[in-house]
């Protein structure tokens, strides 16, 4: 009975810390603030895991520096000029490889550091070899068993 008490209690904290996390807009750090203006009137009808992802977000948008920050805005530009369907393809694409496990984008990562690694000419050469297999592998008729 005593560690069903004990449990019961300790969840209970646990919901009001979450509750707790939610924090003022004002108590945030200065460049924080800063960073998220455009949400200060809004702050407060945020959920706790919006404003978090937004302080993290903000976080790490701060520690770029100006040449990463330019080239962020610069990405950032070029998507919203995509068309609809493409950037939910994006956005589709990366929340899979969000959902990968540590080990597969770790692999990912590699396999892409060495492709950057490679020559020009090497790189169009794999390039032209993946849209080749991808036209093959589209022409085949699927098979039910996979």
């Amino acid at each position: 009975m005593n560690n069903l008490i004990a449990i019961l209690c300790a969840s209970t904290l646990l919901v009001l810390a979450s509750f707790a996390q939610a924090e003022e807009f004002s108590t945030l750090p200065n460049d924080v603030q800063s960073t998220l203006s455009t949400f200060k009137d809004k702050w407060s009808t945020l959920d706790n895991n919006k404003q978090e992802k937004l302080i993290k977000g903000a976080q790490r948008w701060n520690s770029f520096s100006p040449d990463q920050q330019e080239m962020a805005k610069r990405r950032f530009d070029r998507f919203k000029k995509l068309p609809k369907a493409q950037r939910e393809q994006a956005r589709d694409k990366i929340q899979r490889y969000q959902e990968l496990p540590e080990n597969k984008k770790q692999q990912l990562k590699k396999s892409y550091a060495t492709f950057k690694n490679m020559g020009k000419q090497q790189r169009k050469a794999l390039k032209q070899q993946f849209i080749k297999q991808r036209r093959q592998e589209t022409k085949r008729p699927r098979s039910n068993h996979r």
